[in-house]
């Protein structure tokens, strides 16, 4: 157990800081300051923070008042939602630190099935009830933390905000260990895992997919469910099970219930098995119908189309990095397009497949308004630009005609990946608006690609010019 200890007066923080080190288990940093206390908050993960709010803004300086336990507090508050603060008051507490219970709730933080209060007051003299607190919350956080978190040799980095996410919801099923596995590879932030929580006899309590970032992008995704995930079909996405968001310092977990079998991604399949990839592909597709079939189609610029995968500072910055100036023009384009609600990020590690071949949606981050022809393009377009389709050895498939794209008939033809090809592109066009939203979606896919250091810039700029090029013409 991690404990802020913030308190000013040398003697009672020696003392207690000394009789707290001696309970099993816990870690502590004495902070004696606001500016100290600040400082600590901000660069590492506590469990507990014990608050004395009659504080200096400096070490050793004699500004001691309130106000500066107070900023604390509402740092606290801030950076770290949900963590537990132990007031230290007089023998009673005054009419601020007694406000401040507005701030608190009743939370489950470790997994043990039962809440604790996020705002408790201690008075000075009787700290020895502090300290019996402190033991108490230290077993518990003891036996979360003793949970295991397994990758099969895998080097897979987590922070010990994630490693407390997993251990907490492990902990809530019934689990003593955890294995958990990469999905995706994405290019973001944030960790997608698979996880399997096992109990005392190695027998599986639950399989499940996990998004773990920070707490407002996975809250968004939370709500992109509620809001439009839950509309989908039964089957075509996977179930919203849990939302750990408090204790955290400002990172959360999101877990959705996954069913037995589905152990490969539609990268996986396309590297295996590119035969079974139109079933697939159509599979997918009827799943989000629903989404697609409420759209309607609009004539808009195809800058419109490009911002909802890139803003326009980060294109400004492109432009100055890469020379793309040709976009202008294109960008003032007008095309038919299909609005409606979108994966927002359908490349093929999001997309996971089944035994019996049924693919089920993962990753509901950038769920929302927006261009239908971009889901097809941005599956079909993985497979060359997302780090697994090199590492499964399906780009250099696709390579050798990037610079043909626009032209289905030259890109497809004598390619082994021909079938998988047309049925994104069919996918793409039915549900489109029209063959220039295609042609639109490509270069919004393209163009945001440029931003990642680990994409062949000289083939994304290829891919970029001869998709503008067919625009431009085709308008001449």
């Amino acid at each position: 157990m991690h404990v802020l200890f913030v308190e000013d007066n040398k003697t009672f923080a020696d003392t207690m800081e000394s009789s707290l080190r001696k309970l099993a288990g816990v870690d502590v940093t004495l902070a004696m300051s606001r500016d100290s206390a600040l400082a600590a908050l901000s660069n590492r993960f506590f469990d507990i923070i014990v608050l004395d709010l009659a504080i200096p803004t400096e070490d050793d300086a004699l500004d001691i008042a309130p106000e500066h336990g107070q900023a604390v507090f509402y740092e606290a508050h801030r950076l770290c939602p949900g963590t537990p603060v132990y007031i230290l008051t007089g023998s009673e507490p005054d009419e601020f630190a007694l406000g401040l219970a507005r701030y608190g709730n009743q939370v489950d933080l470790w997994g043990t099935g039962q809440p604790v209060a996020s705002i408790v007051y201690h008075a000075k003299e009787h700290a020895d009830r502090l300290l019996d607190d402190l033991r108490l919350l230290a077993s518990e956080i003891a036996v979360t933390d003793a949970v295991t978190i397994d990758t099969r040799g895998r080097n897979i980095q987590l922070t010990p905000e994630y490693k407390r996410i997993l251990r907490v919801f492990s902990r809530l099923h019934g689990g003593v260990s955890c294995l958990i596995q990469s999905v995706g590879g994405g290019l973001s932030n944030a960790r997608t895992l698979r996880v399997t929580v096992k109990d005392d006899q190695a027998r599986v309590r639950l399989l499940c997919i996990a998004k773990l970032g920070d707490a407002e992008v996975v809250q968004r995704e939370g709500e992109a469910f509620e809001q439009h995930v839950k509309l989908l079909r039964i089957g075509a996405a996977t179930p919203l099970l849990k939302h750990i968001h408090l204790g955290l310092r400002g990172f959360a977990g999101i877990f959705y219930t996954l069913a037995e079998g589905y152990d490969e991604t539609l990268f996986d399949v396309v590297a295996k098995r590119p035969e079974t990839m139109v079933s697939l592909i159509e599979a997918a597709k009827s799943g989000m119908e629903r989404w697609s079939d409420a759209g309607i189609v609009r004539t808009v610029k195809i800058r419109e189309i490009r911002r909802r995968l890139l803003n326009d500072d980060a294109l400004d910055i492109l432009r100055l990095r890469f020379d793309i100036q040709m976009i202008g023009a294109l960008e003032e384009l007008e095309v038919r397009a299909r609005v409606a609600c979108i994966h927002g990020d359908l490349h093929g590690g999001n997309i996971l497949v089944s035994t019996k071949g049924e693919p089920v949606l993962i990753d509901f981050g950038d769920v929302g308004p927006g261009f239908t022809c971009l889901d097809p393009v941005t599956l079909e377009l993985s497979m060359i630009f997302h780090p697994d389709g090199h590492n499964l050895n399906i780009a250099h498939k696709l390579l050798p005609k990037i610079n043909e794209w626009p032209n289905i008939e030259a890109y497809a033809v004598d390619n082994p990946l021909a079938s998988m090809i047309d049925a994104c592109r069919d996918w793409a066009h039915d549900q489109g608006g029209s063959d220039d939203a295609v042609l639109a979606a490509g270069y919004a896919f393209a163009v945001r690609q440029l931003k990642y250091d680990t994409v062949d810039a000289d083939i994304t700029l290829n891919l970029i010019k001869s998709i503008a090029s067919r625009l431009l013409n085709s308008r001449a």
